[in-house]
């Protein structure tokens, strides 16, 4: 205990620690800055006296003389300063600097992990969450493969549910901000495999699951979240304006105006649309080397289709350009490719370079480009 000015405070004291943390949680207590403290606890504290040397028992009194400096408000703080030693390992992983949480791979999951870290990265997806209340759940029994003893030892049993999957991630996402350590989302894999069935293949060698595509499950998960994240009825009207259904719009959805010119009739009346994208591609070709070769190759498409003024097959080239950017703008690397004579899908494996920071003001639209350069 510590008296001062008529007060007497209780103080918990880490006996482990020096005088300059006790002065610390005294001007918690009482607004008295640290170097206008004079402390005795049977001897003068100093800063570097070691607190086990105080003989310091349940009940003892520290005195404590001294007074807050004039420009110091006396306003006692709400909380006691807590120190990382007192904090449990949910406080402690939500502290600045902390470590983030890392997934475990549970066997060939790294494509689920790789895509779970990436949208954890975006902070409105984070707070949307934490409001998302799930609707009405389809009845019947769960196809878990794992019992509640089994998730009890993870400490995630009852968390999510059924196949909403929106809910697993919630709840995973939760969960992974509570600690620093690698985690195990068992849940989610169970969820994802229940609602998408694909995710749940078997390896070819009968041990575990086999690896998947991770855009694959990118796109499932966004299909998802475009579904299940509707805006509120007061956002709706504004954002139905400007062509906003859900969050997944609002953040991720970006618009092209395309235009379709016949190379071998130039003067055919171009065709013009309107499409909507949650991503922008990058093709990766024989020559590709960098990410905006890909993506340049990728939004300006050669096709092949019957030409109404020749009469005939023709070659058309297919132009887009951003008319919206969206705060959030993934870009699929596309690694694979339809091989006819195999009938299967190959990796390409070429190396495509690209810088941290992407400036695709080229492929905007003038009236977009002029509001983007200054």
């Amino acid at each position: 205990m510590a008296p001062h000015q008529g007060k007497t405070y209780d103080v918990d004291v880490d006996t482990d620690s020096t005088g300059e943390e006790l002065k610390m949680q005294l001007f918690s207590l009482t607004n008295v800055e640290p170097e206008n403290q004079k402390v005795l606890a049977g001897k003068l504290v100093k800063d570097d006296t070691p607190l086990n040397s105080l003989g310091l028992k349940p009940g003892k009194l520290i005195t404590l003389m001294g007074s807050p400096s004039a420009d110091v408000v006396m306003e006692v703080p709400k909380e006691k300063m807590k120190f990382a030693e007192d904090m449990t390992e949910a406080e402690l992983a939500q502290q600045e600097g902390a470590t983030p949480a890392g997934l475990q791979n549970t066997g060939n999951t790294c494509y689920a992990n790789a895509t779970l870290q990436t949208l954890r990265s975006i902070p409105e997806l984070q707070q949307e969450l934490i409001n998302y209340t799930p609707g009405a759940q389809p009845s019947g029994p769960s196809s878990s493969m794992f019992t509640p003893d089994q998730l009890a030892q993870y400490g995630i049993g009852g968390l999510g549910g059924g196949n909403d999957l929106t809910t697993a991630l919630r709840d995973l996402y939760k969960q992974m901000s509570e600690t620093q350590q690698g985690f195990p989302p068992i849940m989610f894999l169970t969820t994802l495999r229940q609602k998408f069935p694909q995710f749940a293949e078997r390896a070819k060698n009968g041990h575990g699951y086999a690896q998947q595509d991770a855009e694959e499950v990118w796109t499932q998960l966004i299909q998802t979240l475009h579904t299940s994240l509707q805006l509120p009825e007061g956002e709706r009207s504004d954002a139905q304006q400007q062509g906003f259904k859900s969050w997944v719009d609002k953040y991720m959805g970006g618009r092209f105006e395309v235009t379709t010119t016949c190379d071998d009739a130039p003067d055919e009346e171009p065709q013009k649309q309107k499409d909507e994208f949650h991503d922008l591609k990058c093709n990766i070709q024989g020559e590709t080397n960098h990410l905006a070769e890909g993506m340049r190759i990728a939004l300006n498409e050669k096709l092949e289709k019957n030409s109404p003024t020749l009469g005939r097959t023709a070659t058309y080239t297919r132009q887009s350009r951003i008319a919206r950017l969206p705060k959030n703008l993934p870009i699929h690397l596309i690694r694979f490719f339809w091989r006819r004579d195999t009938q299967k899908k190959a990796k390409i494996l070429r190396k495509v370079t690209f810088q941290h920071e992407i400036d695709v003001t080229e492929f905007c639209t003038d009236e977009l480009r002029s509001k983007l350069i200054p």
